[in-house]
């Protein structure tokens, strides 16, 4: 029985009039990649290389990211006193695989070899690629042949087609060595920030580790780099059709890294202090921070709405006792530094020493000197009830004011400790509470806030009446 084989060989019969000078990863010198928060990277690629002849040359810049955004691309020359002019520069994406080799061959000859069980050549027709819809079509003579069982010659590769996303210049140069540094923005480089927060049983203190995540999904890798990070919203434009977005990539030439965190514009650059390699399709995570002795206040908060139009309800509704852990981010609390946003989670011991999860929560952007707030959970051993005792309409529909009378009942189901239990009531309008059975603070245009101790064991009931003009 007859074995059949389909391979796809290349001969290449010669070489363009002018062949492009190929730059090649290899020929990098150094290489810097800034990742941004909006899946966008900034790739600084510096590559020497030596022009054999001066004047007008072809250059082919090989391995660049897949997801490039071509119109972003600066190429600027590093070599004093060397003229440097870019005439012309295309984006080569077409890439070298079977299927597009093929297709710049529709309608064109190619030769059909056919091999026996032995390997040897039983028959070579010249034939003509007539389709490659659903599979090759070919016309050797006047028959048709759907998927011929043989090898398919191609006298070359067509000049368009590439191994890998490339840029293509045409340059007027002098002769001699060169170094360039490419700079261009592509997608598929993103970065987040995680952090664990260990905290002692009493949530008094704790240890902040802050861990980057890098992934690179944007078709090469970035050996030897080194990497920086903007934590920040950087605002990009979305271009109309026909538009061409501009993004000035010298103006985001950065100094050598020296530091772990700096300024930059209004946002925070981080740069890892050695050089790291990002492999394609890679998650990598570097330890950001590591604090320990982090000052740490707990809070037991309720949110409720303070008064709406609405009849009362005789019936208790209950409320979650939200648990939340805050702390400043200050020189004086062992932190200070800017804190890019991400998820935070928190960790605490047992009885018996043993670490557990406690919950998580995601902070934003914090700059120094700023609170972070946590909102891990809610607490099982407090309860809280509320209930509407009256509601009374007193203005007309063109100016409507209502008042209300709340009931809050605060249960402490704790075994020890009392703790502090913060009802906080929101309003929809101007607002002014005319009695009540504990002070409040007035921490907002809309907001009162009831701070009410709960004993272990012991139930405390706030009660306010509050008039609101809507």
């Amino acid at each position: 029985m007859r074995r059949y084989i389909i391979i796809i060989c290349l001969l290449a019969t010669g070489l363009a009039a002018q062949t492009p000078v190929a730059i090649t990863a290899d020929q990098r010198t150094s290489l810097e990649v800034t990742i941004y928060n909006n899946n966008l990277g900034l790739v600084k690629d510096t590559r020497a290389f030596n022009l054999a002849k001066g004047g007008r040359v072809e250059l082919l810049l090989e391995e660049v990211a897949t997801k490039i955004q071509p119109e972003t691309v600066l190429p600027v020359s590093r070599t004093p006193k060397r003229a440097w002019v870019v005439l012309e520069q295309n984006y080569e994406y077409d890439l070298l695989t079977p299927n597009t080799l093929l297709s710049k061959y529709v309608g064109k000859q190619v030769q059909l070899l056919t091999y026996d069980a032995d390997n040897e050549v039983t028959d070579r027709q010249r034939a003509t690629l007539l389709s490659l819809n659903d599979g090759p079509i070919y016309q050797v003579g006047r028959d048709i042949h759907l998927r011929h069982p043989g090898h398919v010659i191609l006298p070359e590769v067509p000049e368009e087609l590439v191994a890998r996303p490339s840029l293509r210049w045409l340059v007027e140069a002098d002769k001699g060595r060169h170094e360039i540094q490419v700079s261009y923005l592509t997608g598929g480089l993103t970065w987040k920030a995680d952090y664990v927060l260990k905290i002692d049983q009493a949530a008094t203190t704790g240890d902040l580790t802050g861990w980057i995540t890098l992934n690179n999904q944007s078709g090469i890798p970035y050996p030897d780099a080194t990497v920086k990070l903007v934590a920040g919203e950087v605002h990009r434009v979305t271009a109309r059709r026909g538009a061409r977005p501009r993004f000035a990539t010298e103006a985001l030439a950065m100094r050598a890294p020296q530091v772990q965190e700096e300024a930059f514009m209004d946002f925070h650059l981080y740069t890892i202090p050695w050089k790291t390699t990002i492999k394609q399709n890679q998650q990598k995570q570097v330890e950001l921070l590591h604090k320990s002795g982090v000052g740490i206040t707990r809070r037991y908060v309720v949110e409720m709405q303070g008064a709406v139009p609405r009849p009362p309800r005789e019936e208790a509704q209950k409320i979650p006792v939200k648990a939340r852990l805050n702390f400043m981010n200050s020189k004086a609390n062992q932190l200070g530094d800017p804190l890019p946003g991400g998820i935070i989670r928190i960790y605490s011991t047992d009885r018996g020493g043993h670490l557990q999860f406690a919950g998580e929560d995601r902070i934003p952007h914090t700059p120094r000197d700023e609170r972070v707030e946590i909102n891990y959970g809610q607490a099982f051993d407090l309860v809280a009830e509320v209930t509407r005792l009256s509601y009374t309409r007193l203005g007309d529909r063109d100016k409507p004011r209502y008042e209300q009378a709340t009931r809050v009942s605060l249960r402490n189901r704790k075994e020890k400790g009392q703790v502090a239990i913060e009802v906080r009531a929101r309003f929809s309008g101007d607002w002014q509470i005319r009695k009540s059975t504990h002070d409040y603070e007035k921490a907002g245009a809309f907001l009162a806030v009831f701070t009410v101790p709960v004993p272990a064991g012991q139930e405390v009931i706030v009660e306010y009446t509050a008039r609101v003009k809507q």
